[in-house]
């Protein structure tokens, strides 16, 4: 009867496995032999009909022991890891056989390992972001020091625009009084050519202050452009960089999200059996 039992579950282990999605390597066995066997799709232990249990396997070691076995066996033994289950059969107290299962633990393996890779990439990530953050609050305060600086240009230059206003009018004025002195020149006759050539020095003095003028005024108009221009691209930069660094925040949080997923998927991967 012990016999019969054992054939009818060999014959039915296909069945079993059709029943699953999981792939494994099934066998039934007396307590000696393997009885019938089904290898698995991508896990094969070449176990044969009437081939002899070995001594330390799952299988002897639930026979000897009248009690159900697991045992996870690494990939150098049969070159595909497994998990190894072996449940005795009983009759009343007596062990007659044993069902062996080896279910494949390879898409286990390569989840975790891509788990983990993913990890230490979303960590490279996140060392990555951090330091571009770094950057970007140096630029950023380099940024601000120009824009800053920008201003005190600015501002010396409306000063330095006071003072060349002042030299305009003296020159004006010193224009004026020489051209008021070569007058008076002029009506004191011979007496007064030596204030003729004082008056013409003064006017010559005048003329080449205003030309000067004129000159340093262009020159000042020109800075203040540039410096509008300057001012205003600070300021522009200071806009993309507060963009930038609230960008970088939010891939910062989706970042450590990801982090916690993957920590969450490693864990999955190892408790999937």
């Amino acid at each position: 009867m012990k016999k019969e039992y054992l054939e009818v579950l060999g014959n039915l282990i296909g069945i079993f496995q059709n029943l699953v999605t999981a792939d494994f390597n099934i066998a039934v066995s007396d307590t000696e032999k393997i009885v019938a066997a089904s290898p698995g799709k991508t896990i094969n232990l070449n176990l044969h009909n009437g081939e002899i249990l070995k001594q330390g396997s799952v299988a002897m070691e639930a026979i000897n022991s009248g009690n159900p076995v697991i045992r996870q066996v690494p990939r150098e033994v049969y070159g595909v890891p497994y998990m190894g289950r072996a449940i005795p059969l009983l009759d009343g107290n007596e062990v007659f056989g044993c069902i062996i299962v080896a279910e494949s633990l390879d898409a286990k393996e390569k989840l975790i390992d891509m788990a983990q890779n993913l990890s230490t990439t979303i960590e490279q990530i996140t060392a990555a972001m951090e330091e571009n953050a770094a950057g970007l609050e140096k630029v950023a305060g380099l940024s601000h020091q120009m824009e800053q600086v920008s201003e005190v240009n600015l501002q010396s230059v409306m000063e330095t625009d006071k003072i060349v206003d002042t030299v305009y009018n003296i020159a004006r004025q010193s224009k004026l009084l020489g051209f008021n002195a070569s007058i008076e020149a002029a009506h004191a006759g011979h007496a007064g050519r030596g204030f003729t050539v004082v008056a013409s020095e003064i006017s010559q003095l005048a003329e080449n202050s205003t030309n000067s003028t004129k000159k340093i005024t262009d020159i000042l108009e020109k800075l203040k452009t540039e410096n509008g221009k300057v001012n205003k691209t600070s300021q522009e930069l200071s806009l993309i960089l507060n963009q930038i660094a609230a960008a970088t925040e939010e891939v910062s949080a989706a970042t450590q999200a990801l982090t916690h997923m993957s920590s969450e998927l490693v864990d999955m991967a190892e408790n999937l059996i």
